[in-house]
């Protein structure tokens, strides 16, 4: 190895933490890509690589654990299997943040924000756009607007820890939240807002529709994903607690960090 190569080595470990040329037990029965994943799977557990981070390159953690390029590739094909790692094209590979748990049940259907602190994480919101549209019919349909049928279409991501999690569409009759303050939104609670505000609080019941499909580009780059991923499209049409139509939410979930209860 040239004396360049091992002085950025050793300067990559300082930097990063990493140690500087440590060896897997090459005698023992279990596989060096199988130590290896054990090996990063206890520096994320303790901290050292958190949520969101980026690891390593293939070239990087074959010099630091001197071991093949294949045997760093195999362990990361895995590690991006079980979801604890994810790569993103042209980017590198990142720490997957845990599945966020939520249920989505007609009797008992959890906010994000309430998914959110139940998992141990903190919600935080980023509105994109907010802008007068008419009901289309499906809207309608639910909405049953007989006067006037302008909506606030609100756009806005939802985060957990910083990590975009839901790309979401809302739309809501202006005749329900007439001067509506969308800043409000910006890292608040759409269901605090309604309720301190408009003095209206959600049904517990609700209708809600999910679907799979994969993320287009402008999605992908909203939510930090690579296109062509797995997203849910999860619809709920909100009813008020007199059971009256009060506003529909188009959820764009990034699939890989969200698990529904239905």
């Amino acid at each position: 190895m040239k004396i360049d190569k091992i002085c950025y080595i050793m300067l990559y470990c300082f930097i990063k933490g990493e140690p500087q040329g440590m060896s897997l037990d090459k005698k023992s029965q279990q596989p060096l890509y199988a130590q290896l994943m054990k090996e990063l799977k206890d520096r994320i557990q303790s901290g050292q690589y958190k949520a969101g981070d980026q690891i390593p390159t293939e070239t990087e953690l074959s010099e630091i654990y001197q071991v093949s390029r294949i045997t760093v590739r195999r362990t990361i094909e895995e590690l991006c299997a079980q979801g604890v790692l994810v790569k993103r094209q042209g980017k590198g590979t990142f720490v997957e943040a845990p599945k966020i748990f939520r249920m989505v049940e007609k009797d008992n259907s959890m906010s994000f924000s309430e998914s959110c602190r139940a998992n141990g994480r903190k919600p935080s919101s980023h509105v994109l756009s907010c802008h007068f549209t008419q009901a289309e019919d499906w809207q309608n349909e639910f909405l049953q607007l007989s006067g006037d049928k302008t909506l606030y279409h609100i756009e806005r991501v939802l985060s957990a820890d910083d990590l975009p999690i839901i790309y979401e569409h809302i739309y809501i009759p202006v005749g329900r939240v007439p001067n509506l303050q969308v800043q409000k939104l910006e890292n608040g609670s759409l269901f605090r807002l309604l309720h301190e505000e408009y003095h209206v609080s959600e049904s517990e019941k609700g209708r809600s529709t999910i679907e799979v499909r994969m993320a287009p580009q402008s999605i992908a780059e909203h939510l930090r994903m690579n296109t062509g991923e797995p997203v849910m499209i999860l619809v709920s049409y909100m009813n008020d607690t007199e059971e009256n139509p009060l506003y529909i939410s188009y959820e764009i979930i990034a699939g890989s960090r969200y698990r529904i209860s239905i």
